[in-house]
């Protein structure tokens, strides 16, 4: 069955490019839907959603928008348009799939417009350099977002920029013929991990699919814990297991690794049932040991690649963690278990290993279940978070 693109970009610069992505398109046996973004220049052609109908839904005219002294003010205006009308035509079901192609500001008005589209629907950004450059998380966020650099500038056709528009275009096709994302008949749970809890997840994750439900992980490197975080308020989730609880520490001390100020929040503000553990909340993470803060250079660190450093969190900071994550479970309205592993939260977390100190984890125990509303369930286990008493133990308490 054909299937309708959205196709979005700026058509005062990027006209004879999206226009040979619409022939493309249509040569496969589909349709392109085209809306124009530009702010500043008129189009090369009329499109299917004019740059006047885009700022309309701003609540502003294309001639005040043209009449702005930079392209700044501008792309706020045409942002906020794109994201309505994006929405509006999503959920009147005019397109299966959506493609933009363009440079910093293209993109970043386009990226505004495809993350308001659910985990599923078929997306995927075409663009310069320049994103690859400033990096990506701020255009995709938490959603299924394929980002393709186009390696030549978008600035006209030429060997290059046909064969990565083809691409792209051959890329979304195959996509929106493929099946749609479908709700599980199976009971889903939702679960944090990191590759040094792994030993729990995998176990954890194993005897829950042989109990019947479908177990869906999430690696919690700030963007994992947003996604997270985004799902659970759209899907029919039965449970959230956290056995990574690092994105905490790394909002509070400035870690990378950061999901934001709301992590953790989300189950909670639903009702969801949460299993909580403190795993790897010993860590906030960096990128190469150059970009380890001069505060911490003294610190327990861990080289986990050339690209990825650990760095140990202290006595101090530990009871400033514990304190936000009690304020944050004493407010769920859902049932809260927290089980605690007394011999270490990760893989170095253990004796022999980099960051081992079992004074700094008591103390984050104590300060925790001091805090914590006591109709909260807290177990203390003599294991550590890897071993099988552990794991066994998560699911059991799930199952209760």
């Amino acid at each position: 069955m054909p299937k309708t693109i959205l196709c979005i970009g700026t058509l005062d610069t990027k006209g004879p490019e999206l226009y040979y992505m619409k022939e493309l398109i249509e040569k496969k046996g589909h349709s392109a839907l085209i809306m124009d973004v530009s702010g500043l220049e008129r189009s090369p052609f009329t499109p299917d959603i004019t740059a006047e109908e885009v700022a309309k839904a701003a609540g502003k005219t294309i001639e005040e928008v043209r009449s702005f002294d930079d392209a700044r003010p501008a792309a706020e205006v045409m942002k906020s348009g794109a994201v309505q009308i994006v929405k509006d035509l999503y959920h009147s079901g005019k397109f299966q799939g959506v493609i933009s192609i363009g440079g910093s500001i293209g993109s970043y008005i386009a990226s505004a417009a495809i993350r308001e589209l659910p985990v599923g629907v078929p997306k995927l950004m075409l663009s310069s350099q320049k994103i690859v450059q400033a990096g990506i998380r701020g255009f995709v966020g938490s959603k299924d977002i394929v980002v393709m650099p186009s390696v030549a500038d978008i600035a006209g056709l030429n060997m290059f920029t046909r064969k990565a528009l083809s691409d792209a275009v051959n890329a979304m096709i195959a996509m929106v013929e493929g099946p749609e994302l479908s709700i599980s008949a199976k009971p889903l749970v939702f679960m944090t991990m990191m590759g040094t809890t792994t030993g729990c997840g995998l176990r954890v994750k194993s005897l829950l699919e042989d109990k019947g439900y479908e177990v869906v992980v999430f690696h919690t490197i700030g963007i994992g814990g947003m996604t997270l975080e985004d799902l659970v308020k759209d899907y029919p989730v039965e449970g959230v297991i956290e056995l990574a609880l690092n994105e905490i520490g790394n909002e509070l001390f400035g870690g990378f690794s950061t999901a934001g100020p709301k992590r953790l929040e989300a189950a909670g503000e639903k009702g969801v049932p949460q299993i909580i553990t403190p795993g790897c909340v010993d860590y906030i993470g960096f990128l190469g040991p150059e970009t380890v803060p001069a505060k911490y250079k003294n610190r327990k660190l861990a080289f986990h690649t050339p690209q990825a450093t650990a760095m140990r969190l202290n006595a101090d900071e530990f009871k400033i963690v514990a304190e936000v994550i009690s304020q944050k479970l004493n407010r769920a309205s859902g049932t809260v278990k927290v089980l605690i592993p007394t011999r270490g939260f990760s893989a170095w977390d253990q004796k022999g290993k980099v960051f081992y100190d079992p004074h700094a984890d008591k103390v984050f125990i104590n300060s925790l279940k001091s805090m914590l509303d006591p109709r909260i369930k807290v177990k203390e286990i003599d294991a550590h978070i890897n071993d099988t008493k552990f794991a066994d133990e998560v699911v059991s308490e799930f199952m209760v």
